[in-house]
């Protein structure tokens, strides 16, 4: 007896149920003909905003094997949901469906998801789609992101003191905006920078370089591609030795949080007082925050018996401290050596955006070497038409935050810290200042090692990362010289100088007094001074 096929039973198929095997072998027939789904995404990153989130996209890219096309990426999808990550491309809230002609648009420039809620989380999942339909589902990290929009920006960073290697010891945490960001690079052969999403943090949109006059007004801000030009494209005054002010770079207030525990030294960067232990030092004038600080975009220089920050010249040395602060003091009220809290700042964003403590080997060497005379410090202005970062692998000048030479060349006299006779660093936090050591915190700490060796140890104090060992090498834990001495009171020098070779760089040196003078020592311009209401 011959047995029957499924196909060949006497059962009736109902209308409907044709329908559905119809759209099964449809279904199966597409999937066949369309091949796979596309691959996970390449990034896929949600930072918080007020009331929005930010979020940056990097699609996936078309898979191909053996030669052979087998998935075309035609979009992807984007939903969002306040409970838990959307788990298919229509569960949720559709929140954007990116074409594949628009792929580059948020890799480093966000899509911002705005009219959200502050303090509740959100959920956000990716599906990639190929030209045939074919989702993504694949529920990986890749694919994922969330965020909690809130009022204000918190980025951060934690070092591993027992980790020895500059670019692994730096970590971000789960708790910052950052925490699925990469780091900033600069092309060390060609000085060019690529600062990814740092370009929307607001200590990098917000700083810029000004023309600065001497009554601490900005007379107008300067192109930040190239500062010989303003920003019409109109010739500056950065070179121009009659122009009643100085060329100085803009910071915003900046609050910061720096601490350590068990689990290391850390330290928080928000542009608002989350609570009581984010603090603006660095920004204050006699106990009054203020709303905008300025610091040198050159190094200071003699002009007419004013030190000034203007391109084109021959970096002031061999002067005694005094003479320096006299010269300083010529521009008039709220002009000071640049001080420790400023350079706190600096150094500790770098290791944010470089997420690494060893400076030269992110930033650029700066000029390290070769130094033997006031002869060998370069012209002001050598990177003059240059952005916002340069540096190289070479033996030039370094600029991050149109900072030129802010480490190397030469030293720069600092306000803020002493070394004492009995070993302990003193510490004052704002101006007005003194050179005596007088109105200052004894931090109590010591410093132990070899003067003139590298800094292996630090202690992280609200005031700032304090060297107390000095036992490391050129290429470990924090790769940047410190001298330290008891004979004196001993006034504080940043930076290195042009015949420190490997020092160079977020250098401490408390080992002379404030009268030393040397060729390789000089001053620094800041400008910090309450408006008038």
């Amino acid at each position: 007896m011959e047995t029957k096929t499924d196909w060949q039973m006497d059962e009736v198929v109902e209308p409907s149920d044709m329908n559905r095997i119809e759209g099964n072998i449809k279904a199966l027939s597409e999937k066949a003909a369309g091949g796979i789904p596309p691959a996970n995404m390449v990034k896929f990153n949600a930072a918080a905003g007020n009331g929005e989130v930010k979020l940056y996209i990097t699609p996936p890219n078309d898979t191909i094997i053996d030669g052979q096309l087998i998935c075309t990426v035609a979009g992807v999808k984007i939903m969002r949901k306040d409970t838990e990550y959307p788990n298919t491309e229509a569960a949720g809230i559709e929140v954007l469906d990116l074409p594949r002609e628009d792929f580059e648009l948020y890799k480093t420039e966000p899509f911002i998801d705005s009219g959200l809620t502050n303090d509740k989380q959100y959920y956000y999942t990716a599906f990639a789609y190929s030209d045939y339909g074919l989702f993504n589902r694949n529920p990986a990290q890749e694919n994922r992101a969330t965020a909690t929009p809130k009022m204000y920006e918190l980025y951060g960073f934690d070092i591993d003191p027992d980790d020895s290697n500059p670019a692994t010891r730096v970590s971000y945490p789960a708790d910052v905006d950052n925490a699925a960001w990469d780091p900033m690079t600069v092309n060390l052969t060609t000085g060019e920078f690529d600062l990814k999403q740092w370009n929307n943090a607001f200590f990098i949109k917000n700083t810029r370089p000004v023309m600065l006059k001497y009554d601490g007004t900005v007379d107008y801000e300067l192109d930040h591609n190239d500062q010989t030009k303003k920003l019409d494209g109109t010739a500056s005054d950065i070179s121009n030795t009659s122009y009643g002010g100085n060329a100085m770079v803009e910071f915003p207030k900046i609050y910061f949080k720096r601490w350590e525990d068990d689990a290391g030294q850390h330290v928080r960067v928000s542009d608002m007082q989350i609570d009581s232990s984010y603090h603006c030092y660095q920004h204050m004038y006699d106990g009054e925050e203020l709303d905008y600080i300025y610091l040198p975009m050159f190094e200071g220089s003699s002009i007419s018996s004013k030190v000034r920050s203007i391109a084109g010249q021959t970096p002031m040395n061999t002067q005694t401290g005094a003479t320096e602060k006299t010269q300083i003091e010529a521009n008039g009220t709220g002009w000071q050596f640049d001080d420790w809290m400023n350079a706190q700042m600096i150094e500790h964003l770098l290791y944010l955006i470089g997420k690494s403590t060893g400076l030269q080997e992110t930033f650029g060497n700066g000029h390290y070497t070769g130094g033997t005379a006031a002869s060998s410090l370069l012209t002001t202005g050598t990177l003059k038409n240059k952005g916002m970062f340069y540096g190289t692998n070479g033996n030039v000048a370094v600029k991050f935050f149109w900072l030129e030479n802010y480490y190397g060349d030469r030293w720069d006299r600092k306000y803020g810290v002493f070394y004492n006779t009995s070993g302990h660093i003193l510490v004052k936090l704002y101006p007005p200042y003194t050179i005596d050591g007088t109105n200052c915190i004894d931090t109590g700490l010591t410093i132990t090692g070899t003067s003139g060796g590298y800094i292996s140890k630090i202690k992280m104090t609200e005031y700032g990362g304090f060297p107390i060992v000095v036992s490391g090498s050129e290429t470990t834990f924090f790769p940047h010289g410190c001298w330290f001495s008891t004979a004196q009171l001993n006034f504080l020098l940043w930076g290195a100088a042009c015949h420190d070779d490997r020092h160079v760089g977020a250098a401490f040196h408390v080992h002379i007094p404030f009268s030393y003078s040397s060729w390789y020592i000089g001053p620094s311009l800041a400008y910090k001074y309450p408006k008038a209401a």
